[in-house]
């Protein structure tokens, strides 16, 4: 089975890192065994930006690629090689239901550029994960450009409320990460398409990748590949379509599929 795998795909928040922010010593370990006895290639596919990305990449040292906002930007180094963006017409009239919603937390991000709407405990939470300041403004006043990814933090509640309000339009893929949590994309991004993308990319079947991952946002991808791994922390409704299930984020999982796959 290990011979089959020929590029593995790993999701960060939920998966790679606890949920104190960190990679386990065991994580590093497993990973830096199978680069070093099998050579298989390995990639971050993350919502993050590739800023957010690079404060996980100096611990571990995968390839140089990197699927930053869940595919709307895919890097080699600094050679943007896809790219797609939210149009400015779309994300102004989201913007202006997230602020009539008074929804709490509203981010929104264009390659290493993060705006916010506040200092609030959203905000310092996200600061916290990836390690980047971003930069504080009046939303509802923002010029909308180039943007890659929306995102929105508030109760279970009033995300339920938005989140069904948003995929109605249609327009955007939207992915509720957590139940307090939602992040919107264009509509032709997902991880999904990611992985397709790599497929033909570097001439690697789908039945032939791996993908480990933990949530909304990692479903398709988990059942696209050969080889698609839900996190005990997972929700069930990915458990039941993964290939197999590990060990959550804090039981150090993706070491436990590590050292399945790649014995």
């Amino acid at each position: 089975m290990k011979q089959t795998i020929k590029a593995i795909f790993f999701d960060i928040d939920g998966t790679l890192i606890t949920t104190q922010k960190v990679i386990s010593k065991n994580v590093i370990t497993e990973i830096q065994r199978v680069q070093q006895v099998y050579k298989t290639p390995m990639y971050y596919i993350s919502a993050r930006m590739p800023q957010g990305i690079n404060t996980v990449g100096n611990q571990l040292k995968l390839d140089e690629l990197v699927i930053a906002y869940t595919g709307a930007l895919i890097m080699d180094d600094t050679k943007i090689i896809r790219e797609s963006h939210i149009t400015p017409d779309i994300s102004s009239r989201i913007i202006k239901e997230v602020t009539d919603a008074d929804i709490e937390y509203v981010g929104l991000y264009s390659y290493d550029s993060w705006y916010v709407n506040s200092d609030n405990y959203w905000t310092q939470r996200e600061i916290l994960g990836t390690k980047v300041e971003p930069d504080r403004m009046s939303i509802k006043d923002y010029t909308p450009g180039n943007i890659h990814k929306i995102m929105l933090r508030d109760t279970p509640e009033k995300i339920s409320v938005i989140d069904e309000k948003l995929r109605a339009h249609g327009e955007v893929n939207v992915f509720k990460t957590r139940d307090t949590t939602l992040e919107i994309f264009d509509n032709s991004c997902s991880k999904a398409v990611s992985v397709k993308f790599m497929s033909q990319h570097f001439n690697i079947p789908l039945e032939n990748m791996m993908a480990i991952g933990d949530s909304e946002g990692d479903k398709e991808m988990i059942q696209t590949v050969g080889y698609g791994i839900a996190m005990g922390n997972a929700e069930q409704e990915i458990k039941k379509i993964a290939f197999d299930v590990t060990s959550s984020n804090d039981e150090d999982g993706v070491a436990e599929a590590l050292k399945k796959y790649f014995p």
